[in-house]
């Protein structure tokens, strides 16, 4: 891949992200407390922040490496004919998956 591919593809992602980000913050999140859905399931599970990301962000991988293994990648998009999640969605919200790890690391060392 060429530098300026790359370059479009990192800025492709990097819109995508944002918007899935803002888009799922109004179901799992407040303005207040962007952490609120990984806070409300640490406490029921008695898990902690960061690993109940984890769990989280391994759902996630674990669909990419489904995604992975038709090497056609026939689903390298954002959504499927069906509506389901691309192989580009699901990388996008691995990738928000660690910014969230890495909120909830932060907030846990306050």
């Amino acid at each position: 891949m060429i530098t300026e591919r790359f370059k479009d593809l990192c800025e492709e992602f990097g819109q995508h992200e944002r918007e899935l980000l803002d888009s799922k913050k109004q179901e799992y999140a407040t303005d207040e407390d962007c952490l609120l859905n990984f806070r409300q399931i640490a406490a029921f599970t008695g898990e902690t922040m960061p690993r109940v990301v984890m769990f989280g962000l391994l759902k996630h991988i674990q669909s990419i490496t489904r995604g992975v293994q038709d090497d056609s990648f026939s689903n390298w998009s954002w959504t499927t004919p069906e509506g389901s999640e691309g192989l580009k969605q699901r990388i996008a919200d691995a990738r928000n998956y660690l910014l969230l790890l890495a909120a909830c690391i932060g907030d846990a060392r306050k």
